[in-house]
């Protein structure tokens, strides 16, 4: 198995890369827009495109006080709709390209500490993790894919600085990186620098040098950042981060967003289940009674130090923090990836027959089960009739700029994150407030109608024209 690895290496690798790409890019741009995160971002990443300012964001041409974030997040969607246009694919394709990515860096970090084996296994679990995939991450442009790949990046580095001093600053820099992405989850990062340099007594072999190079990579990003921002709007800005989205975070469990001590067990439990129990058998069988200390030293006790803060830290910051948000844990994906990698090659290289066969075997069947999830949730993506109908507008000329009014004859519709993101992005569409009679009045406006009971007789009476609609509804106009 040892030489089969080592000679077709890049072979496996590649097809495992395959597998992730397909997995992350199929479909990314059919799938309808998440009303929650997705949407925020998106909105606030094309109206600053369109501003030009690319430091405020805002929702709705007003300055967003309830997203609170930096930018960088921003950037990357931004990015993405000049790469990809203004659609889904351009408002995801960085937090595809950032998810990639990691399993990349996973990749090569864990051949170069324990092999070619253990790669390929590492890049296997992250390729078939299905919350990694599809829960608020890389087939969306929320701001997660991104923070984690910086994550990522930190905690890699820092476990390689003490073969090079400079993977510290790269550590560092990745931190601020992080910050800009998500701010106060970046927290996590800085811990688990300290708690490692402190733990590991590295600290005492940092000379001033060192430190003054480490905050600056650190911190002189963010307060860059910081500076430039403040020109905007002074303290309002920061100071609602604090309190909201630190302080009242941690201490309440604000929107609903409520779960017990065991809440990110569950989590774990529920996306990564068989992986987790394939862990827990690599952790059984794995002969731990054979380390003695003096081993453990030698095979850099330092370095599984790491990786158990990397695990740990995370897990304990968000569990005695009040709210409680499933895809807070998502960093921890990475790290669980290379500890089963690394487990699973000294098994399978070092065990008996008959154990190395259950283990082939075992990870065969784990990863196809959550292979077959993924594919479960590709095969079946949420309808979302109404964003459709939105999008169709696209395909009509001569309505950019035009307004927008919703009625819905079956419950009061409002302008949730998702439509207001579809109107601008697929017909640069005015967003407004009203009813039939409100769109009666506007030139150049357009109407979106539920079917119901009073649908048809809106577009009969008042002589309308439908210019697109599908089971859910119409959009229409005025006769011309």
């Amino acid at each position: 198995m040892y030489g089969l690895c080592q000679r077709y290496y890049p072979i496996f690798l590649t097809v495992l890369l395959v597998l992730a790409s397909y997995n992350i890019f199929y479909s990314l741009g059919t799938f309808p827009i998440s009303s929650w995160d997705e949407a925020r971002h998106g909105v606030s990443a094309y109206e600053m495109l369109k501003k030009g300012n690319f430091l405020v964001n805002t929702y709705l041409n007003q300055i967003d006080y309830w997203n609170l974030k930096p930018p960088l997040s921003f950037w990357a969607n931004m990015a993405g709709y000049k790469i990809a246009g203004y659609n889904t694919l351009g408002l995801r394709l960085f937090s595809a390209i950032s998810a990639i990515l990691t399993i990349i860096f996973v990749a090569v970090f864990v051949n170069l500490k324990h092999g070619k084996l253990a790669s390929l296994i590492s890049t296997l679990t992250l390729a078939t993790c299905t919350q990694f995939l599809t829960d608020h991450s890389a087939r969306t442009g929320d701001a997660d894919a991104l923070f984690v790949f910086f994550f990522t990046t930190a905690i890699l580095s820092l476990l390689l600085f003490k073969e090079k001093p400079i993977f510290l600053y790269m550590s560092g820099f990745a931190f601020a990186l992080a910050f800009l992405t998500k701010s106060w989850h970046a927290g996590n990062i800085a811990a688990i620098i300290c708690l490692y340099l402190l733990l590991t007594g590295s600290y005492k072999k940092l000379t001033y040098i060192n430190w003054i190079l480490l905050f600056t990579f650190m911190f002189a990003p963010i307060f860059a950042w910081a500076c430039i921002r403040y020109q905007y709007d002074g303290m309002e800005f920061f100071n609602n981060m604090i309190a909201y989205d630190l302080l009242k975070r941690s201490s309440n469990a604000i929107e609903g967003h409520i779960g017990g001590y065991s809440y990110y067990f569950l989590t774990l439990w529920n996306y990564f289940s068989f992986w987790l129990l394939l862990l827990i058998g690599l952790v059984l069988l794995y002969p731990f009674r054979e380390l003695s200390i003096s081993k453990l030293k030698a095979e850099k006790a330092t370095y599984y130090l790491g990786l158990c803060l990397w695990i740990i830290v995370p897990i304990l910051f968000f569990t005695f923090a009040k709210t409680k948000i499933r895809w807070y844990i998502l960093p921890v994906y990475p790290t669980l990836s290379v500890i089963i990698g690394a487990l699973s090659s000294k098994i399978l290289l070092n065990g008996k027959t008959a154990t190395r066969a259950a283990l082939l075997f075992s990870i065969l069947v784990v990863s196809l089960f959550h292979e077959w999830e993924i594919q479960t949730y590709l095969g079946n993506p949420p309808s979302k009739l109404h964003i459709r109908l939105i999008q169709n507008v696209q395909k009509i000329d001569d309505l950019k700029g035009y307004s927008l009014f919703v009625h819905n004859p079956k419950s009061p519709l409002k302008w949730t994150q998702n439509m207001v993101l579809a109107s601008k992005l697929y017909g640069d569409l005015l967003i407004e407030n009203g009813d039939v009679s409100d769109f009666l009045k506007r030139e150049n406006a357009l109407l979106l109608l539920r079917k119901g009971h009073d649908s048809e007789d809106i577009i009969n009476s008042n002589q309308l024209t439908i210019i697109t609609s599908n089971k859910w509804g119409y959009i229409v106009r005025k006769n011309m």
